[in-house]
């Protein structure tokens, strides 16, 4: 689901300045990657590639930290989720991800779920947008911990 290019994102210091970024109109960094994270004082953010046979591109490249003993991380390419790191944060079950997924049947077809290989990228990623979404409707209590993901602006959203 590609982002109308009125809602292109301009790139400040390697920060996103729109928290819903378009990988169809956003230029790449020097580096090459569309995503990047926000800033944030209280987070700790790195870059790291995980190897796997469940992407053509035969790795993932994210930006990750921890979080209540999750990893949340960020496809640096094509902005994609891992939403089972932000749902485990919040204590919940990684089980009830069918839950949520099920009372939304008009996203399942975006979403791709990593499952064998390395255990840290295993789970359900989804496009940037929907995990935005859902985590205003569900990720209240880490919402500041989200800064880095979503910015400041989606934030004072929820």
């Amino acid at each position: 689901m590609a982002l109308g290019a009125s809602r292109s994102a301009r790139m400040s210091s390697g920060l996103l300045l729109d928290p819903l970024p378009s990988p169809t109109t956003e230029p790449t960094t020097p580096n090459g990657s569309r995503y990047r994270p926000y800033a944030s004082p209280d987070h700790h953010v790195t870059k790291a590639r995980y190897i796997t046979s469940n992407d053509p591109r035969g790795y993932i490249p994210v930006y990750e930290y921890p979080l209540n003993g999750q990893w949340i991380m960020l496809d640096m390419d094509d902005g994609y989720v891992l939403w089972t790191g932000i749902w485990k944060a919040l204590g919940n079950s990684k089980a009830d991800i069918v839950k949520i997924i099920d009372s939304q049947p008009e996203i399942a077809a975006q979403l791709r779920r990593v499952r064998g290989g390395y255990l840290k990228i295993q789970g359900t990623w989804m496009p940037y947008e929907i995990a935005l979404r859902l985590a205003r409707r569900v990720a209240w209590p880490i919402r500041y911990d989200l800064v880095p993901l979503f910015g400041y602006a989606a934030v004072r959203a929820y």
